[in-house]
């Protein structure tokens, strides 16, 4: 007969899965809220800037596929009616066009023609190549990629410009929206209910909102792409942050250098002096009486 113990803790944690998943509450953009009947099923793909795995929502039949980002929360709820429900994690699905899905893999294999196959490849992850292959159905490959046909076989190769091109509309259309909308991008401004603040300090210029729009479309392209769509968009960089970095390099190079003053103060050189004794009256006056005398080996030299 086994020993009697503590119950076994499956079934709590069975339970505190059920309430964690029970509790978690999905904002929805609209365009997945029409069709409440639609396959949808998450997945883990690569994030096209981080490289890290991320899930997303992907729906066959509304040929779409949105990032699920989590944010926990603690000893939160909201009012449903009459009911009060808790909330222990809200989860944000925002739509992504799925080239940006597939840049980092052209990226990788830009240095010649290659079937889609062999582009679409995850090394680490070989689970992978099917689903990027299913979901390739969803992009026009042709805005970042040049297509060639050799017989039967169906070549692509990276292309920057074409890439470049095919951003610059987004750029343009989150822009638009920021300023239709009259987001603040400043980031220097200081909005407060308990004051008001002229509407010509809150207004942005154009290049404000085109560097705000350039930061959200970043957050999926890799720092390679990103410098290129800064330089194409021809927004000077910010060296601010350079600037900042300089000064603290300079700082530590300054404290380096006191810290090796007092090491030195702290160990100094030994110089070894020569110290002449003081001469008494005795030997000062047998010293005079020498004076002018010679020395007894002198007779001892011989005479030439």
């Amino acid at each position: 007969m086994a020993p009697r113990g503590r119950k076994p803790k499956v079934k709590d944690e069975q339970e505190n899965t059920e309430l964690f998943e029970k509790n978690r509450f999905i904002i929805l953009p609209d365009a997945l809220t029409k069709d409440e009947n639609a396959d949808r099923q998450l997945i883990k793909l690569r994030h096209p800037r981080t490289n890290e795995l991320a899930i997303f929502l992907y729906s066959e039949n509304d040929k779409t596929i949105a990032q699920m980002r989590s944010l926990p929360l603690s000893h939160r709820s909201f009012f449903k009616g009459n009911d009060v429900i808790p909330i222990d994690r809200i989860d944000f699905v925002t739509l992504v066009d799925p080239m940006f899905l597939f840049l980092p893999y052209f990226v990788k294999c830009s240095s010649m023609f290659c079937p889609l196959d062999q582009i679409l490849v995850d090394e680490s992850l070989p689970e992978l190549n099917n689903l990027l292959m299913k979901l390739s159905e969803l992009a026009n490959l042709k805005q970042i990629a040049a297509k060639k046909e050799v017989g039967d076989l169906i070549l692509w190769q990276y292309n920057e410009n074409k890439t470049l091109e095919w951003l610059m509309p987004k750029i343009e259309k989150v822009s638009k929206v920021l300023a239709a909308q009259q987001i603040n991008v400043n980031q220097n401004a200081a909005i407060s209910s308990s004051f008001k603040v002229c509407e010509t300090r809150l207004q942005a210029t154009d290049e404000q909102y085109k560097r705000y729009a350039y930061n959200i479309i970043s957050e999926y392209l890799h720092i390679d792409i990103q410098k290129s769509l800064l330089k194409h968009l021809g927004l000077p960089e910010i060296v601010e942050c350079n600037k900042r970095k300089a000064d603290e390099n300079k700082s530590d190079v300054i404290k380096k250098v006191k810290h090796k003053e007092v090491e030195y103060e702290e160990m100094p050189l030994q110089v070894i002096k020569n110290i002449t004794p003081k001469l008494t009256a005795k030997d000062k006056a047998l010293k005079k009486a020498a004076s002018g005398t010679k020395s007894i080996s002198s007779f001892f030299k011989k005479n030439v």
